[in-house]
């Protein structure tokens, strides 16, 4: 006999009777249902499930042992692996708990928001974990994107009639099982977070074509995940203020930014021994005084070297540039000459000197400046 749910009752922390559908896993609400609140409370009082069926044109009810309906009525399904059973990748630093949390959304088809300053891995990590999961991801980076419309739905042609080309993106929504990575979605246009509404709403998860003829809805496959990226904190001025109603269609992750060990740390695992040690050491030193220099309050800068310049600056070290000739490069123009000799680029660059090389690279430390690294003043 095929069931259309199977009901697990039990008493509440007021003692009231509630019920699950273990089934579909959802809770069945049944308060308006005073026939149903009887007969799942005598289930409850049995240990028995309460079964319900289709009988021609009403529903029929049967109890059934709990142990019987495990043994002979639930299916045997194939899972995909346990969460812990994915490994973290080896060139990415992540907490274990951040990892886990952001497999399971993806296992699960769930909505999950990365928040955090830019350069902090938070696009990189989605496709380390679609790869760990061997899911098909589909990237689109919201914050470059001018014709909403066109990008979200699709475009009408008139050529010889009309003609409608859907986007990449609906061709995203309706594969199974895939992750799509909306990247910057606080700096997307609030068109677009209009029309994404009801596409991330868990209730609905539904897009309308209404550039189509008929404006036809489309659903989103099974076990699509949506994963997207924000940019968070005072100095991003091009990052608009999220909706509110958006951010509650997401879970949010907060992306952790490295400290001084794990920055040296991830330096080593991406490079190994072609990245001198005093040099890594140097940089990931700057890296930490100006982070610590803008936690200050009243502090003389404004934002943080991100983890993607710091690798970018290790790759330049191996290719045989000096620090100073790194910083002149991409250090200093992320910071501001406005206020001469009081300037954030004229406090980074007085940050920077002692440890611009001044004769081979055995030179760049002495055994004194080592024991001063954790003296953090400039």
């Amino acid at each position: 006999m095929e069931y259309k749910q199977v009901l697990r009752g039990y008493y509440d922390t007021e003692n009231k009777v509630k019920a699950i559908d273990i089934l579909s896993d959802q809770p069945y609400f049944i308060e308006d249902r005073p026939d149903m609140k009887q007969r799942i409370e005598r289930a409850i009082n049995f240990k028995q499930l309460l079964a319900v069926y289709q009988r021609g044109t009403r529903n029929g009810f049967k109890y059934i042992d709990q142990g019987d309906f495990t043994k002979e009525v639930i299916p045997k399904v194939e899972l995909t692996k346990p969460v812990t059973m994915i490994n973290k990748p080896d060139d990415f630093i992540i907490s274990d708990l951040k990892w886990k949390y952001l497999v399971r959304c993806i296992n699960k088809g769930k909505n999950l928001m990365f928040v955090g300053p830019a350069g902090t891995g938070k696009t990189q990590v989605v496709f380390k974990a679609a790869e760990a999961l061997e899911r098909e991801i589909f990237y689109f980076n919201l914050g470059s994107t001018q014709d909403v419309r066109s990008a979200i739905i699709g475009n009408t042609y008139f050529k010889d009639g009309t003609y409608f080309e859907e986007s990449a993106f609906v061709t995203a929504i309706k594969t199974p099982n895939s992750v799509i990575l909306l990247d910057e979605i606080s700096r997307a246009n609030p068109e677009a977070w209009n029309i994404l509404m009801p596409v991330l709403d868990a209730n609905i998860r539904k897009l309308r074509l209404d550039e189509k003829e008929n404006s036809p809805v489309i659903d989103v496959a099974d076990g699509v995940s949506f994963i997207s990226t924000a940019n968070i904190g005072f100095e991003y001025t091009a990052a608009r203020m999220l909706d509110r109603a958006l951010v509650d269609r997401f879970s949010i992750i907060e992306m952790d930014t490295l400290d001084k060990d794990q920055e040296m740390k991830l330096l080593s695992l991406k490079f190994g021994s072609k990245l001198d040690p005093k040099v890594n050491e140097a940089l990931c030193d700057i890296s930490f005084k100006i982070r610590m220099e803008c936690e200050r309050e009243n502090s003389k800068l404004s934002s943080i070297l991100s983890t993607r310049t710091l690798i970018e600056a290790a790759e330049m070290s191996i290719d045989d540039f000096s620090i100073d000739e790194i910083a002149e490069l991409i250090f200093y123009p992320q910071y501001s000459d406005d206020g001469g000799t009081d300037s954030e680029r004229i406090y980074v660059r007085q940050l920077v000197q002692k440890y611009i090389q001044k004769g081979n690279k055995e030179d760049l430390f002495t055994d004194d400046d080592f024991r001063s690294l954790d003296n953090y003043d400039v």
